[in-house]
């Protein structure tokens, strides 16, 4: 597991948090590699953490509609 610290200004927040509101599954299947793999899980769904990262922001205050 890592911790990763980010600080940044409430607009830049809330604009990081618009974006990952927009990132799906199948935008992470498009882009990652059909032949990596991260201890047996795909690239895709390894990038799909992005959901909790978009769970992470809405905790702190950063929920876009």
């Amino acid at each position: 597991m890592a911790d990763i610290s980010l600080r940044l200004p409430d607009d830049e927040a809330l604009a990081l948090a618009q974006i990952v509101k927009r990132v799906d599954f199948e935008t992470c299947a498009r882009f990652g590699s059909p032949t990596v793999n991260y201890g047996g899980r795909s690239e895709a769904d390894t990038i799909w953490c992005v959901n909790s990262f978009q769970r992470q922001l809405a905790e702190a205050g950063f929920a876009p509609r």
